[in-house]
């Protein structure tokens, strides 16, 4: 059985991909259609998050009185 082309790629750890990534998405974003710049903006807040650090322990989202 043939495999996806894809499976035959070198794997690129996130820490070099997702920046990658998110200069790909900004620069798609500059030249975009209005229909296209909600998903991009989406894919970019995305990417971020995945860019930032993570908070340590739990977080609390309620709101304190």
């Amino acid at each position: 059985m043939d495999h996806s082309p894809y499976l035959d790629l070198p794997r690129v750890p996130l820490a070099i991909a997702l920046p990658r990534m998110l200069a790909e998405i900004d620069g798609e974003l500059r030249l975009a259609r209005p229909e296209e710049r909600r998903r991009l903006e989406t894919r970019a807040v995305l990417v971020r998050s995945l860019l930032a650090p993570s908070v340590p322990g739990p977080v609390s989202i309620e709101r304190s009185t």
